[in-house]
């Protein structure tokens, strides 16, 4: 869970840094989603979480910037906690009475899903998501890295 929770945080900084006013905006059909409802909704699923594995529910902020500065806080805030829990703890997490397995296929898999999303739209909207080595963790950087 913890590397799950790393993987996220790191994929949904690096495909929301930068987002113009237009690129929240952005939608690539009338029945899409735009990228500041698809932000909205990771911060729905992330809470959803936090409320099952911290007892947390967050009000969600009104300013795009701050919904997302909120998602990559409660990742962060997910990923501590988890840190700290026993395989006794672990095991009376659940969601919606389901085990904590159904964390993972449900709301972080989904999460994940819409990050993806959010690259597709910035790079249809001409704004493309900084090249992150998403496999080792690396940020974007100034200088071409070897990667092997």
């Amino acid at each position: 869970m913890q590397r799950l929770l790393d993987g996220l945080g790191f994929r949904f900084y690096w495909a929301t840094e930068g987002l113009s006013v237009e690129d929240y905006a952005f939608r690539p059909a009338d029945d899409v989603m735009s990228i500041r409802e698809l932000v909205e909704h990771i911060w729905g699923l992330v809470n959803w979480v936090n409320i099952s594995i911290n007892g947390m529910s967050q009000r969600r902020p009104e300013e795009i910037e701050s919904v997302r500065s909120r998602v990559l806080e409660i990742v962060c805030d997910l990923r501590r906690s988890m840190t700290t829990m026993s395989d006794d703890d672990l095991s009376k997490v659940t969601i919606e009475g389901r085990p904590l397995w159904n964390i993972i296929n449900g709301p972080v898999s989904d999460a994940l899903t819409h990050v993806g999303q959010i690259n597709s739209f910035r790079r249809l909207n001409g704004n493309p998501v900084p090249r992150a080595n998403v496999f080792l963790g690396r940020p974007p950087a100034t200088e071409p890295i070897d990667d092997k």
